[in-house]
């Protein structure tokens, strides 16, 4: 009203009073926010010590510090929880067996745990996860897992040359960002079972075989003398000496696997008993004499008396001195000599089996224990499953111990038993009665 009455040079002039007037008013408090606006900021990188001073906020002073205070406050509350929450997160994650990984939008590895360092190396974080695990076949289920889960199972070899087989599981966990986690990658090493199931397999399918070659002999001769040999007597002589060598066959494959079964079951519950290796070894060769002399092979033992007691059932380490000592007698030449020592090593003894024979090339030595393994199936010689060194291999683990193989193709074999002293308290109270196997065709050559 006053600037109506005013001609326009005075309304001008009041309105610029006005205006002057109406920001000296309103500064303090716009200087106010833009203190409080800055101070937020910085509250939200990191914590600060404190909202700032009422010097530092006119028009607004008290109560907007007292506001300032309380947010201040609530943030670092949340932000320690939030900080908890992340290291509890980590700890389980790292407490995992089983490697662990978060893929950020760009498929590079956010966080690994402790697992997946262990397995892929530690500076995981920030890499991609091309040149963390050189997968395609996992690379191409992490690009679909963002969409819905996904599988993938690859192989990884290292650098000495041992290949790994893993499953892998990738799921989802958020929309995603740049630098956030998008995809939840779960790792199983999964070696040991597949060669658990390749060797089961090719377990089931020796021990087919070993069964199915005699049987068949046996169904054959058994229909020739019910037929063309029913009234021959020469043939009918001939063939059930035959039938009794197969029938033995199967018989020796049975006993093996049952005691294989039997030592292998026991494995994780070592014998308590003490056995002396000098009567031990002797009742082996003496119940291989036979054998040695149907080769006029020679048995030479060369037993140390400073050699210990060893930890160990009876029955189970006999059964594997005459598994060694039926092996190098089979596998040795006609005539030549077979040579069991027992000598004290380290804390407890070592029992040796040397023998002159052809040996076995070095690249077939890792496999000779392997159950039904030959190294030359087609100049298999003796009959034999294959299940005598597995048996020897078992008895050395059951009792603590390990077996020790040196052979060269031309130059005979070495087969060491290294075995634990027997604790003093220790009493041979034996076990029951293992069947005997003494197959011994993993050597065959």
């Amino acid at each position: 009203a006053a600037a109506g009455a005013l001609d326009p040079a005075g309304a001008a002039g009041l309105w610029l009073l006005v205006t002057a007037a109406m920001a000296a008013g309103l500064w303090p408090a716009a200087a106010a926010i833009d203190a409080a606006a800055a101070w937020t900021g910085r509250l939200a990188a990191g914590p600060e010590p404190g909202p700032p001073a009422e010097s530092a906020l006119p028009g607004l002073g008290a109560p907007l510090r007292r506001a300032l205070a309380r947010l201040a406050r609530e943030w670092r509350e949340r932000r320690a929880e939030t900080a908890d929450a992340i290291a509890a997160m980590e700890a389980i994650l790292d407490a995992l067996p089983d490697p662990l990984l978060l893929l950020d939008d760009a498929n590079r590895v956010a966080f690994a745990n402790r697992a997946a360092q262990a397995a892929f190396g530690r500076a995981l974080a920030g890499r991609p996860l091309a040149a963390a695990i050189r997968a395609p076949a996992l690379l191409a289920a992490a690009e679909r897992a963002a969409g819905e889960p996904a599988s993938a199972r690859f192989e990884v070899e290292s650098d000495s040359g041992a290949r790994t087989v893993w499953d892998g599981r990738l799921a989802a966990i958020g929309a995603g960002a740049a630098d956030g986690p998008r995809v939840l990658l779960a790792l199983r090493d999964v070696t040991a079972h597949e060669r658990g199931e390749r060797l089961r397999a090719e377990f089931v399918a020796n021990a087919s075989h070993e069964i199915r070659t005699p049987l068949t002999t046996l169904v054959g001769a058994i229909e020739t003398l019910r037929g063309p040999a029913r009234d021959d007597a020469g043939t009918r002589e001939r063939f059930l000496a035959m039938m009794a060598d197969h029938a033995a066959r199967i018989g020796r494959l049975v006993d093996g696997l049952l005691s294989l079964s039997r030592i292998e079951s026991a494995e994780r519950a070592p014998p308590a008993g003490a056995v002396d290796l000098r009567p031990a070894l002797e009742r082996a060769a003496e119940a291989l004499a036979w054998r040695a002399r149907e080769r006029g092979a020679r048995v030479t033992l060369d037993i140390d008396p400073a050699a210990p007691p060893v930890a160990g059932d009876a029955d189970e380490l006999e059964l594997a001195f005459r598994n060694l000592i039926d092996n190098a007698i089979k596998y040795g030449p006609e005539g030549g000599e077979v040579r069991v020592a027992a000598a004290p090593d380290g804390g407890g003894a070592r029992v040796t089996v040397s023998d002159d024979g052809p040996g076995v090339a070095a690249e077939h030595v890792p496999r000779l224990t392997e159950r039904f393994y030959r190294v030359d199936k087609a100049r298999a010689g003796p009959p034999g499953a294959g299940l005598g060194l597995a048996i020897v291999k078992h008895v050395a683990r059951r009792c603590g111990g390990a077996l020790d193989i040196a052979s060269e193709a031309g130059r005979g074999g070495r087969f060491a038993l290294r075995l634990r002293r027997a604790p003093p308290e220790s009493s041979d109270t034996g076990t029951p009665p293992i069947r005997e196997s003494l197959d011994t065709g993993n050597r065959a050559t």
